[in-house]
Parts: C-alpha cells; sequence; structure tokens
C-alpha cells in the first residue's frame, strides 16, 4: 500500500519516469493481486497522458476485466469511448460507472451530458449538466447546459445561463464568444458586437471571435470592416477556405475581380469540394466573361451542393444562360 501511494504522489506531480520504475519494481516481485490491479491502472493513466491512447485503452480494459467492481478503470474506457466518437457505448459504461461509485461525481455527470447532447437526447444532457453544476460550477459545463437549451430552442433559458456565467467568469474569451455566435444566430447584430468585441479585448489572440466579427460586418454590408478583418486572419496564420471564400466575396462586391478570384481560388485550393466557393467562382468569372470558366465551376457546385433542391434551381438557370456563349467557345 505504501508503494501505492508514493506511485499516486509522483503521478500527480508528473514524474513518468519515476512512476514507470516503481512501477518496473512491483512487477516481478509483487504477488498481492490489488497492487498489480493498481500499478497496471497507473501504468494506463500515464499511457493516456502521453498521448498512447490505445495502449492506454488495453490496460484499462484489463484492469475492468480484473475487477469489473473498479469504477475507475470503466470511466477512463468511457474516455477512449467518447474520442472514438462512440457515444452509445460510453453511456453504457458512465451509467455503470455510476451505480458503482453511488455518490455524484462532476466529471462522471460532464461525459454523461456530452455523450447524451451528441446523441441528440437534449433533455437528458440538460439535466445531467443541472446535476453537475450543483457540484461544480465550471466554464465547460456551462458551455454544455446552453448547447443543451439552444438545441431545444430554450432561446431565453440559455441567454440566462451565460448571463450567470458571465458573472462567475468575467474574464473568460470563450464563453463570450460562444454567446456572440448565438447573438449572430438570432440575428441579434449589436449585441452579437459588443460581445465579441469583449471578447477580443479579453483575448487579442482569439481568432475565432474575430471571424465573427469579420462575418457580421459583411452580414451587415460593411465591406471595407469585414476585408481588414479577414486580411487580419490571414496576417495571423489563419488560411481556412471560409475565410478565403468570404474575404473573395467581399472583393466581389467591390468590383475588384482580380483580387475576389485570387482569394477563391486560393479557396479552392483549400477545400476542392466546397460548392460555395465553387458557385462564387462561377459570379466572377461570369463577370470577367470567361463564360467557359463560369460553366465549368457552376457544374461542380451543382454536384457538390448539400441542399440539392434549393440550389438546383438557381444553378440549372445560370449554367442554362452560360451554354449559348460556351457553345460558341466551343465551335469557334
Amino acid at each position: 500500500m505504501k508503494k501505492n501511494w508514493l506511485l499516486e504522489y509522483h503521478f500527480v506531480r508528473g514524474d513518468y519516469a519515476f512512476c514507470k520504475k516503481i512501477i518496473q519494481d512491483l512487477t516481478p516481485n509483487s504477488d498481492n493481486t490489488h497492487q498489480d490491479e493498481y500499478s497496471t491502472y497507473v501504468q494506463a493513466r500515464i499511457y493516456y497522458a502521453e498521448g498512447k491512447i490505445q495502449e492506454s485503452s488495453q490496460l484499462f480494459q484489463l484492469c475492468y476485466a480484473k475487477n469489473p467492481n473498479n469504477p475507475g478503470a470503466l470511466q477512463e474506457i468511457a474516455k477512449y469511448l467518447i474520442a472514438q466518437g462512440r457515444y452509445k457505448k460510453a453511456v453504457e459504461a458512465l451509467t455503470l460507472v455510476k451505480v458503482l461509485i453511488k455518490q455524484p461525481d462532476f466529471m462522471l455527470l460532464h461525459d454523461l451530458a456530452l455523450c447524451n447532447l451528441n446523441l441528440k437526447e437534449y433533455a437528458l444532457a440538460e439535466e445531467y449538466c443541472r446535476e453537475a453544476i450543483k457540484i461544480c460550477k465550471s466554464k465547460a459545463i456551462y458551455k454544455l447546459l446552453a448547447a443543451c437549451l439552444i438545441r431545444q430552442r430554450k432561446t431565453g433559458e440559455a441567454i440566462e445561463v451565460f448571463r450567470l456565467s458571465f458573472r462567475l467568469f468575467p474574464k473568460s474569451s470563450q464563453l463570450y464568444t460562444t454567446f456572440g455566435k448565438l447573438c449572430v444566430d438570432m440575428d441579434f447584430n449589436e449585441d452579437a458586437m459588443k460581445t465579441l468585441s469583449a471578447a477580443i479585448k479579453l483575448d487579442d489572440n482569439n481568432t475565432v471571435a474575430l471571424n465573427e466579427i469579420a462575418v457580421l460586418h459583411q452580414k451587415r454590408d460593411e465591406i471595407e470592416d469585414a476585408i481588414n478583418r479577414y486580411i487580419e486572419l490571414v496576417c495571423r496564420g489563419m488560411e481556412s477556405a471560409s475565410i478565403f471564400n468570404n474575404l473573395g466575396l467581399c472583393y466581389f462586391y467591390k468590383n475588384k475581380f482580380v483580387m475576389a478570384l485570387t482569394c477563391l481560388l486560393r479557396a479552392r485550393d483549400i477545400d476542392s469540394t466546397s460548392s460555395e466557393t465553387l458557385f462564387n467562382l462561377g459570379l466572377v468569372f461570369a463577370s470577367l466573361h470567361q463564360y467557359c470558366s463560369a460553366f465549368i465551376h457552376w457544374k461542380a457546385a451543382a454536384v457538390y451542393a448539400t441542399n440539392k433542391n434549393c440550389v438546383d434551381q438557381e444553378l440549372a438557370t445560370l449554367i442554362s444562360a452560360c451554354s449559348p456563349f460556351v457553345n460558341k467557345e466551343t465551335d469557334s
């Protein structure tokens, strides 16, 4: 038992090399089943901390096989299942843990809420969140609760949750960002701008909030402001297809077709299956009277479009309008 205490002490301190030495000393000579199980459990936790998820999972399963009444090993197995996206199996494991421990546990309730949220069991996820908050008021659980409420269209309650969390965590840039995105979705543009600006004030490296502000400027036809924000993101090394697509569209609105084309081609290089980018490229090429290129990109946009019914009609009209010009170019 003394060795177990020493093992736990050094594990908590992050001294994994010393832990491994203790485990190595214990393994050949120990005939104590409990101690063997515990050293295996700590070794599994070390593997998990080192990012060796597969090895960690195998050892946790070994611990559980040795002692099915060990809730710690089962809870760790559930974490592995969550990381794999196997939420239904994780819920089964966590529900058994809940029976075994017979007392409230914050991380257990958090993980149950997370799994149920991903399984679209929003009411159950909300229930677990509210149980978890009674134990520990953390930023993560408030964000999770707000997400559950939003999915259930309980917008008013979600806003109240955010307001409460702001009072508890007034310096959390992440919380302000999440709430700002909610305001954008609900078309509360002024509230969104204030909240997202507050997020950036708290953390000037918050590129998510910066991107949301750029999108908001674009949505409000404040094109120059949007361009400046997108350029700032690119300068900070953010090179996503959506950023270049939006920047290209902003230049298109300003009739800067060459700049628009440059940005949209970059977006296409990053994600060649984005129907939005392909559609916008078609618009720019058509504006430059390059109808063959417009035709090709609109045809590709139709292939990759997710909302087929709505997009097909618009694209069919544009493709049809291009066809005479494409035939003329082909004939010549």
